[in-house]
């Protein structure tokens, strides 16, 4: 439940950030509420901080997944492709057409050409030329994880550019661990070298770059980590918010190395929150950290074109100070968009089991092929 958690807070910070830059002015813009929006506009500036967040907590649950398997022998690439690309195209396909959609809406509504066109970049830090990115190469590069390689990110939807990193770390870890693994045969570790070698040269540096961040997660998957003393917890919890603020505002540390200092951070922060053993009784929070972390995909794939869509009809082409009824209309704003986003995962992430047993069901033979031929026997 606490990584449930972890993972819904990193969804909300990215979600957060790209709805303050979108309506409202830069703290040291306003005029009003400059105390109450001191904390907020930090917390507007951690949408980088988050994504790392996401990366350590994938290398966890992916790493641990594969480490199992392999352990127990029972690895196969088919099943494991089966389970990764099914999990990310039955949201990033709606994805790309709802983008297709909004953004289509957005430009042919001429409410805000300065946003659409990338005039505004300097003022809100997010907004790219949509218009440029909005063709059906990028369309198709993105379906195929290639942004950041190819091309850029399609459309409005710049929070794709972490897919592509994700897709490409699913294949290059487990090439790695067959490549040095005793127990394959020579053949097998020859095959997976040259893979990994081969998806090294392909993708860009900017994703290789940030690929040790994603280790980090496997790294607390697979060593023993000793358990954090009870008394050191909420230390520990409060030093990791406070190092992730830090990050987020001053940008004192270069690219990579903050990123790296966070993945480290994060990983203590993980023992820590695994640290608590007790067995999590039903309750209205732990029921609500299931059900945001199992649409925190959606969320962060499907909420910026939508934002935007709804910013180019309210605030247009300028920005709001956080006046109260501003406020109120910003806010609800931000809740009709975490609806919005539900209800793309309902009919979506919500049925990824679904999805992958049909899909092994129906190509059974290909996906299980020792399972086809005990039905055959039989």
């Amino acid at each position: 439940m606490n990584l449930d958690a972890l993972r819904t807070l990193a969804a909300f910070v990215v979600l957060f950030g790209h709805w303050r830059a979108m309506f409202f002015w830069d703290y040291w813009q306003l005029h009003a509420a400059r105390v109450w929006w001191y904390l907020p506009d930090i917390v507007g500036f951690a949408g980088h901080q988050a994504v790392i967040i996401f990366f350590v907590l994938s290398g966890y649950l992916i790493g641990k997944s594969v480490l199992r398997k392999v352990n127990s022998n029972a690895w196969s690439w088919r099943e494991y492709l089966l389970h990764r690309v099914t999990r990310l195209w039955i949201v990033l396909i709606p994805a790309l057409l709802l983008c297709a959609l909004w953004d289509t809406i957005g430009i042919h509504s001429h409410a805000a050409p300065l946003l659409y066109n990338g005039s505004l970049l300097a003022v809100n830090h997010e907004t790219l030329n949509v218009i440029q990115q909005h063709t059906i190469g990028n369309f198709f590069s993105n379906l195929f994880f290639l942004q950041g390689t190819a091309t850029s990110t399609f459309g409005s939807d710049g929070p794709l550019w972490s897919l592509a990193n994700e897709f490409w770390y699913y294949l290059l870890f487990p090439c790695a661990l067959m490549a040095i693994r005793f127990e394959e045969s020579l053949r097998s570790r020859i095959l997976h070298a040259v893979a990994f070698a081969a998806i090294v040269l392909l993708i860009s540096p900017g994703i290789l770059v940030l690929f040790p961040c994603w280790l980090v997660g496997v790294a607390a998957a697979y060593f023993r980590w000793p358990e954090i003393p009870g008394r050191l917890r909420p230390w520990i919890i409060a030093g990791y918010v406070a190092l992730f603020l830090y990050l987020a505002k001053a940008q004192y540390l270069p690219e990579p190395l903050s990123d790296y200092v966070l993945a480290d951070a994060t990983l203590l922060l993980m023992m820590t929150l695994l640290s608590y053993r007790s067995k999590a009784r039903e309750s209205l929070w732990s029921r609500l950290s299931r059900r945001s972390a199992g649409f925190s995909y959606t969320l962060y794939l499907v909420h910026f074109p939508f934002l935007m869509l709804l910013a180019a009809f309210t605030v247009h082409d300028h920005r709001w100070q956080p006046t109260f009824a501003h406020t109120v209309t910003g806010v609800g704003i931000l809740a009709l968009t975490v609806a919005y986003a539900y209800g793309v995962a309902s009919v979506t992430e919500f049925h990824t089991d679904k999805l992958r047993a049909f899909i092994g069901k129906r190509f059974a033979g290909f996906f299980s092929p020792e399972r086809a031929r005990v039905k055959a026997a039989e």
